[in-house]
């Protein structure tokens, strides 16, 4: 038995790329490009979320200093005031309302009791929002001491 090898012509010859092809190039861009669209968008996101928050926080701060400075009135007496907005947009009433019928755990009426409401009203994406606190106060609290 007779073995004849010839080698392959060379047309025939099976040549492997050793790089990657243009296709494969423009594939890895485009996916790398889908995934970095996402990223940023995701992160953009979270920037938007967190002025958001940021803003709401400082809101709430001031419908908490505008009931701590009226509800620390020592004349305390039924109100209702605008405060114009400010630099940041936002708008604050406070209304104070003697409480009527009023009562406690024994069914006994509580007088001298007011409810001061602070509202706080702003726009935002042309959107009307609005945010409210109230407390109540007994009118004696801060009389002095005799």
């Amino acid at each position: 038995m007779k073995c004849d090898i010839r080698p392959m012509p060379a047309a025939r010859r099976l040549v492997r790329p050793r790089g990657m092809t243009l296709l494969e190039v423009v594939l890895a861009l485009a996916v790398f490009s889908i995934a970095a669209l996402a990223l940023v968008g995701t992160i953009n996101q979270i920037a938007t979320a967190g002025i958001e928050s940021q803003k709401l926080l400082e809101i709430e701060q001031g419908l908490e200093s505008l009931l701590d400075e009226y509800g620390k009135m020592p004349q305390i007496r039924e109100l209702n005031q605008q405060i114009q907005p400010g630099q940041d947009g936002v708008a604050y009433h406070v209304l104070i309302e003697l409480v009527r019928d009023l009562r406690n755990q024994d069914g006994r009426f509580l007088q001298n009791t007011y409810r001061i409401l602070v509202t706080a009203r702003w726009e935002e994406g042309g959107a009307p929002l609005e945010v409210s606190a109230e407390t109540l106060r007994y009118a004696g609290t801060f009389l002095p001491v005799n």
